[in-house]
């Protein structure tokens, strides 16, 4: 006799049935809003594809955004040429950008009250000419001149020995370097007796003739292989668009 009572049920008989403008404005609402999410998904891809378009830079208040993601551009310039990557904006990108990253984009103007234009990734080379490569982009969003703001990171960690695989390539400074390191070692390893035969007293001499000569055969094939592959050191590319950048 007595049942109880269901709340949904109960608020359903109070509203009473749904009139036809009714739910048609329902409906247009949500659309408005699923047609908004679009326009907004395909407005990001273009800029992200296509880079900063000439407009006035939209202003907003950096304390919406969290502290610890601000980097200074010496910071990412020094972590560049460290790695060996590139810092080039996100037109330049050869992959797909995961939607991930996109969604954070959305999140982030949501947050600030203004759509963003000027992203730049930070990743190795191969991936701004390579689309297989799966080493790990950072988006960047430009605060100014000297600020960046990490919104995404993505792909697999960095291998840990790349930074000193790379270290040669750092600056003409560290490559000088090791080039005299080698021609020194390969000067020191090779046994007296085919540099100078019997003559011991003429060793020193020799090896010393021996490490100039590797030097300079060294330096030469390095110089070959610089201008033959485009190669350069990474304080001259890190943040260059192009295969290689003149000194």
């Amino acid at each position: 006799m007595f049942k109880n009572v269901n709340l949904r049920d109960e608020l359903t008989r109070a509203r009473g049935p749904i009139r036809e403008e009714e739910a048609d404005a329902v409906l247009n609402e949500a659309f408005a809003v699923l047609y908004q999410a679009y326009c907004d998904d395909e407005r990001i891809e273009m800029t992200l594809k296509e880079g900063a378009h000439i407009s006035p830079k939209p202003a907003f208040s950096w304390s919406s955004l969290t502290p610890e993601r601000i980097f200074n551009v010496k910071e990412i310039r020094e972590t560049s040429v460290k790695y060996r990557l590139r810092f080039l904006d996100t037109k330049h990108f050869k992959g797909e950008i995961p939607y991930e990253a996109k969604a954070e984009i959305k999140r982030l103007e949501k947050a600030l009250g203004a759509e963003l234009t000027d992203f730049k990734l930070m990743a190795p080379g191969e991936r701004f000419t390579l689309t297989d490569c799966d080493k790990d982009p950072l988006l960047f969003l430009k605060l100014s001149d000297n600020y960046y703001y990490l919104i995404h990171q993505w792909g697999n960690d960095m291998a840990w020995h790349r930074k000193w695989m790379f270290w040669p390539l750092r600056s003409l400074t560290t490559l000088g370097i090791s080039v005299a390191t080698v021609s020194m070692l390969l000067a020191l390893l090779v046994p007296t007796e085919l540099i100078v035969g019997d003559a011991v007293q003429t060793a020193l001499f020799a090896r010393l003739a021996l490490f100039f000569w590797c030097l300079v055969s060294i330096t030469s094939v390095v110089a070959y292989v610089g201008f033959a592959f485009f190669k350069n050191v990474s304080v001259f590319q890190w943040n260059s668009p192009h295969f290689k950048q003149e000194f």
